[in-house]
């Protein structure tokens, strides 16, 4: 009597990495090593590995996610992983691909948006001299130390392909606020909570790279992923914004704090330089929060993106 041999099917998870394949198409990646990578992690992660068994959908679209944005699993690289993460208490856990702030800056450097960027937590027992957006700053420090104190905040250096450089700095108040809207956090859990300063990191880098020149697809998926999908909070503050159309009239330059007058020419300036504009009223609205003050540090963007945009069609027209 002879036996037919008994197929054995491929697990769930296991199919759910396969069909995942044609989204490599065109990603820069290998998709075989990329299956290795994700398999190697789950096989190293019990309870990721039994997050992917139940969850099998939310493994294919992390592995969409993958593709989408060009990071490799490499665990040597340490660019993006994926993780087992819930949002909320009551929900099921999921397969999310998590970006580290080193895979950020890996998208600009391969897009050529930068050459190289470097961030920083900067604490309380550094030296350090802030030398505006254009300037390095003079960060000095002890790496051994083991009494640095509290942190301060920190900074993003970036060298642009010009061989100038780019410096956004964040202060420890504005990450409180990013990791104050994450609603893991307001539930004692997530990675806020585990990894705070890896955090800390990635929320400046995430705000450094929207300075960055040749905003690419790639790197605006990537931002969608962390905010709106990991629920890392940017995407909160950014719809908590103040509506233009709730604004008073902008009020004459003599009724507004020199403070604010220099804060928006260093802004607007740096929007013009880097044909950053967008970036640079976000970053008014989630600074300026007197309404007259905001209403008329966007008139002034307002004026420079126009007069800017009339000297380039002027430029057209005489070439």
């Amino acid at each position: 009597m002879t036996h037919t041999p008994q197929v054995v099917k491929p697990a769930q998870w296991h199919q759910a990495i396969e069909s995942s394949k044609e989204k490599f198409s065109g990603s820069g990646l290998d998709f075989k090593q990329e299956q290795i990578f994700a398999t190697q992690q789950l096989m190293n992660n019990s309870y990721l590995l039994d997050v992917a068994k139940n969850n099998p959908s939310s493994l294919r679209l992390a592995m969409y996610n993958v593709a989408a944005v060009g990071l490799t699993l490499n665990p040597n690289q340490g660019l993006a992983y994926l993780v087992p993460r819930r949002l909320r208490r009551n929900e099921d856990a999921k397969v999310m691909l998590d970006i580290s702030y080193r895979g950020l800056i890996a998208i600009g450097v391969e897009t050529g948006a930068i050459r190289w960027a470097k961030a920083e937590l900067v604490y309380e027992n550094d030296e350090f001299t802030y030398k505006g957006p254009a300037d390095k700053p003079d960060h000095k420090c002890d790496p051994f130390s083991t009494d640095r104190g509290a942190i301060r905040g920190g900074y993003c250096l970036a060298e642009l392909p010009s061989g100038g450089v780019l410096v956004e700095a964040m202060s420890k108040a504005d990450m409180d606020k990013i990791r104050d809207v994450s609603e893991a956090f307001k539930k004692g859990f997530g990675p806020w909570v585990d990894w705070a300063e890896q955090m800390m990191l990635k929320s400046i880098v995430k705000r450094a790279s929207k300075w960055w020149p040749m905003s690419t697809p790639r790197m605006a998926r990537a931002l969608q992923i962390l905010n709106e999908e990991n629920g890392e909070g940017l995407a909160v503050l950014a719809n908590n914004v103040v509506s233009p159309a709730a604004l008073p009239a902008p009020p004459p330059r003599d009724e507004v704090s020199i403070a604010v007058q220099n804060t928006v020419k260093q802004l607007v300036d740096r929007a013009v330089q880097q044909n950053a504009f967008e970036a640079c009223k976000e970053v008014m609205e989630s600074r300026i929060k007197q309404p007259a003050e905001l209403a008329w540090a966007l008139d002034e963007l307002e004026k420079a993106r126009t007069e800017c945009n009339s000297d380039i069609s002027d430029q057209a027209v005489n070439s």
